[in-house]
Order: structure tokens, then C-alpha cells, then sequence
């Protein structure tokens, strides 16, 4: 089956992270909405994989800092744990993703770099 697609490459890996990345700092600020937060972000996570198919030098970016939470065999359960662990240990784990030199700010550079003219 042959996908249509109506938002250029770029764009839409970037809003997806960026939608990763706020429901992550919900789950952050906002302890009793942790667990649906972390659902949500984790929602992302197969329409990003599928579009990423697209390009594969950024997808093979991703593949090294968000290995376990998108392509390996229990991403899945990667964000179910992730939304379990204990408050310290979830902040430390958040941190490396949506902090200032977290995963997903590097990756954003990978996709913007995507997008501009060669």
C-alpha cells in the first residue's frame, strides 16, 4: 500500500519530536499525568519510525541515542517502564531526552540539517 503524504519530511519529524518532548516535560511537571504523558509521547513514536524510512541518513541518527525506545524489539515496553520507574531515576532518564543537550534537541538539528537546501 502506497502513502500519501501531505507534510514535507522535515516538518513533520520535527513536530513529532517536538510533541515528544512536550508530553515528556508534562510527565516532568506534572506527576499524577505522568503515566498518560508518557503514553502519548510514546504514541509518536511509529509514525515517526515510519516516516524516518524516508531518509535513511537521518534515520540511521536516530537509531543510536533512541535505539531502545523506538527500533529495538520492546520499545513498547521501553515507555511503559519509563513511565514506572521511581521519580529520581525517571528524572535522570528524562533529562537525557529532552534536556538542554538532551537526545531529542540533537536529533532536531539532524532533521532541520534535512530540510535545507543542499
Amino acid at each position: 500500500m502506497t502513502s500519501t503524504r501531505r507534510t514535507e519530511f522535515a516538518p513533520l519529524v520535527l513536530d513529532l519530536l517536538d510533541f515528544m518532548e512536550e508530553k515528556i516535560r508534562e510527565a516532568i511537571e506534572n506527576e499524577t499525568s505522568r503515566h498518560a504523558a508518557i503514553a502519548e509521547a510514546a504514541g509518536a513514536v511509529a509514525p515517526l519510525r515510519d516516516r524516518l524510512r524516508e531518509n535513511e541518513e537521518v534515520q540511521a541518527s536516530f537509531i543510536l541515542p533512541l535505539d531502545a525506545q523506538m527500533y529495538d524489539a520492546h520499545a513498547a515496553q521501553w515507555w511503559v517502564d519509563f513511565a514506572r520507574i521511581d521519580r529520581p531515576e525517571f528524572e535522570k532518564v528524562a533529562a537525557v531526552l529532552v534536556g538542554p543537550q538532551g537526545a531529542l534537541e540533537a536529533l532536531r538539528k539532524v532533521a532541520s540539517a534535512a530540510n535545507a537546501p543542499s
